[in-house]
């Protein structure tokens, strides 16, 4: 990818390249911006614009460069102008185009809509909002990720899409990078960061706005890692001990030290709340992020247990470290959620294992913790600090 443009280069191009007045309002938006929102101010001054026809809108964008089609500001005056072009910064500034990772389109399309609708409306001097903008307030402090979920899992049901037939819905100004994402991310993160450290030099810039920066700029972990670096601190972490053979190898006449722990063996529940939205495809990896842990240590044994108003113990599946990993799929529910069933299950079934994992997107009301070491993997981070005082709380991406 080549370097982005400085400042005068890419002012005479859009001198060059687009109508007098229509490139006059561009300017005078990007001058605006400076006085009143500096971050967008440096990415409107950095950002290559490229001025072409556009498939769907005014402005679209790939995440490093802005494509602007100028037939489509006809009818266009500044104050909507201004809110448009402030909404595509924001798709750049937020990373909508890397985040979108081969999701659906129009989809995610949307989702970024809504939230950045929400960003917006809490902004003074940027512009005038379209009537059909989207500011859908119980998708409030939700990450992008997280109202793609809602929206997706909507979907299933006829709700939440768009169509062709449908065009205040149609909002396809993301294009997802192709190419050396790495480089290119790289690249827009450290002009991101230097946006962002002038707005917080001038002080004037929305929380809201400022807890997502801080997200998208902290490195990522990934659920593998996180477990990982869970379960080596609460049970992998024990001296070896020849006293307690590793049961794993016995049957092939190895004898290999076990551990020297109060508890001898990983036995845990994973319960997966079989009414969230959560496809088997997503399931199987989770199980196999679990099983690649659980195999670099000692002996285990895994009970997968389904819930949504009840426990389903009928659909129980267990395997151990002399098996192999299963192809465990359930029936997704219909009903709610609740989560007394699998409380009286733990505190009945407490002594036979050592962990209880609950995979769930957490809406559900818990009144007191397990009788036993418990770990909530939620997909929805809303619901985190709800479940921290029952037991170990973390968040993982559908």
């Amino acid at each position: 990818m080549h370097p982005l443009p400085n400042v005068l280069n890419l002012t005479h191009g859009l001198s060059a390249m687009a109508t007098t007045s229509f490139n006059e309002q561009l300017e005078k938006i990007r001058v605006q911006f400076l006085f009143d929102h500096p971050f967008l101010s440096v990415l409107a001054l950095s950002i290559p614009h490229k001025f072409q026809n556009n498939p769907h809108m005014l402005f679209e964008t790939d995440g490093v460069s802005i494509r602007v089609d100028e037939d489509k500001a006809l009818g266009y005056d500044d104050g909507r102008l201004k809110y448009l072009y402030a909404h595509v910064l924001l798709h750049i500034l937020l990373k909508h185009p890397f985040r979108m990772q081969g999701r659906d389109k129009p989809t995610w399309n949307r989702s970024c809509d809504i939230v950045i609708g929400l960003l917006l409306n809490d902004f003074q001097r940027v512009g005038n909002a379209e009537e059909e903008a989207m500011v859908i307030e119980s998708f409030r402090d939700k990450s992008v990720e997280e109202v793609y979920n809602t929206l997706y899992r909507e979907s299933d049901d006829g709700e939440g899409q768009q169509s062709d037939t449908n065009p205040t819905q149609q909002k396809m100004d993301i294009i997802e990078h192709e190419g050396d994402t790495k480089v290119a991310e790289e690249e827009i993160n450290a002009l991101i960061i230097q946006a962002m450290g002038a707005a917080r030099k001038q002080g004037n810039i929305p929380a809201s706005l400022l807890e997502m920066f801080d997200e998208i700029t902290k490195p990522s972990i990934d659920l593998h890692t996180l477990l990982h670096a869970y379960m080596s601190e609460s049970f992998f972490d024990k001296e070896s001990d020849f006293s307690h053979p590793n049961r794993r190898f016995i049957h092939q006449g190895l004898y290999l030290p076990g551990y020297r722990y109060d508890r001898n063996r990983l036995s845990f529940f994973i319960f997966l709340d079989r009414s969230m939205s959560i496809t088997g495809e997503v399931f199987s990896r989770f199980l196999g992020i679990i099983d690649s842990i659980v195999r670099m240590s000692h002996d285990f044994e895994v009970s997968v247990i389904p819930f949504d108003e009840r426990v389903y113990t009928e659909e129980k599946k267990s395997y151990d470290a002399q098996s192999i990993l299963p192809n465990i799929s359930f029936a997704k529910g219909n009903g709610g959620t609740q989560f007394e069933p699998v409380l009286e299950y733990l505190n009945t079934h407490s002594g036979e294992k050592n962990l209880a994992v609950i995979l769930s997107d957490g809406y559900f009301l818990v009144e007191k913790a397990p009788a036993m070491q418990t770990l909530f993997l939620l997909s929805e981070k809303k619901n985190l600090t709800r479940f921290e005082r029952y037991g170990d709380v973390v968040y993982f991406d559908l």
